[in-house]
């Protein structure tokens, strides 16, 4: 995505030139360490399930934190900032992708939408469905509780996964997903069939011979758990209203969160300048400074916010 949704008086031209070259290594060394993490963890999540339960419970925490990190990079790849080269990061995309069930043609659907009405009802994806608004996550404590819990992450996934390998037959597309353009159809059903179509093996494999691989899916809905939680914060509680920065945080983190989410913490920023790669991000973060006007709630400090305005009503 080229268009910028954000002019900052701050950042010159040739700043903004600097911080918008694409590069392929740091995305290379990133993808190899994390994606085969993944795999491992994904050899763990099977080789423990019907162990103890302190190794499924290691296992699983691993694998999940991994899905979300999947997710990142799938992100950043739909972009196609993560590598210079166009190639790789339909490869990654494709392969992380296989990795939590999600075709990268639908995302990149989903996730431009998004961008082009971020948080706004019956316009942004993430807040609508068919094009009419949805109740806010964080409206209630059950809807919120439901939200953290990553079921309905995941059956929205499956069902874009499921439809999208039968076509998304015009009618659906229309009346339910109006953000995947026409022409992406075909793009959408071929990824969509392929990623199903190895994880329908993979339920037969392990319903009739390795019962062991249920614990791959078991670590899909540990993965949606923690990834529910993790992008909680990015939009929701924050005004429909007012430009890109008055509507999305950044979010106070770890070096070892900014690592495994792709810098994904400076998420404000990134939808300031969705031009701008991942390896980039820190240093248009310092270079935007006060303009960010959401950027001191960390994870624990936004679940506690919305916990207290659910159940007392609190509005701090």
């Amino acid at each position: 995505m080229d268009t910028n949704f954000y002019k900052s008086p701050q950042l010159t031209h040739e700043q903004l030139s600097t911080l918008t070259k694409k590069r392929n290594n740091p995305a290379l060394f990133r993808f190899i360490i994390l994606y085969s993490l993944f795999l491992a963890a994904s050899v763990g999540v099977i080789l423990s399930w019907g162990g103890s339960w302190l190794a499924i419970l290691i296992s699983q925490s691993f694998f999940g934190m991994l899905i979300c990190s999947l997710f990142a990079c799938q992100h950043e790849t739909v972009h196609n900032t993560a590598f210079k080269s166009i190639q790789w990061n339909k490869i990654a995309a494709f392969l992380t992708g296989m990795g939590y069930l999600y075709a990268p043609t639908m995302l990149r659907e989903l996730h431009f939408t998004h961008h082009r009405h971020t948080h706004e009802p019956g316009l942004d994806p993430e807040i609508s469905l068919g094009g009419k608004a949805i109740p806010s996550i964080v409206s209630n404590l059950p809807f919120y509780l439901s939200w953290l819990s990553g079921l309905p992450l995941f059956m929205f996934k499956l069902g874009m996964l499921t439809l999208g390998a039968l076509g998304l037959p015009e009618p659906i597309r229309k009346n339910v997903y109006p953000f995947v353009q026409p022409e992406a159809r075909k793009a959408i059903a071929i990824e969509s069939l392929v990623i199903l179509s190895v994880h329908i093996l993979l339920v037969v494999l392990a319903v009739y011979y390795a019962p062991n691989i249920w614990g791959f899916y078991v670590g899909q809905l540990v993965g949606h758990c923690f990834l529910a939680s993790y992008t909680a914060p990015e939009h929701n509680g924050l005004p429909h209203e007012g430009n890109i920065l008055d509507k999305t945080r950044s979010i106070p983190s770890s070096r070892f969160v900014k690592l495994l989410m792709w810098n994904m913490p400076y998420h404000a920023e990134h939808h300031a300048y969705p031009s701008v790669p991942f390896h980039a991000l820190p240093q248009l973060h310092e270079a935007l400074g006060d303009e960010l006007k959401h950027k001191d709630k960390n994870h624990p400090d936004f679940h506690w916010m919305i916990f207290k305005q659910t159940t007392i009503g609190s509005k701090d």
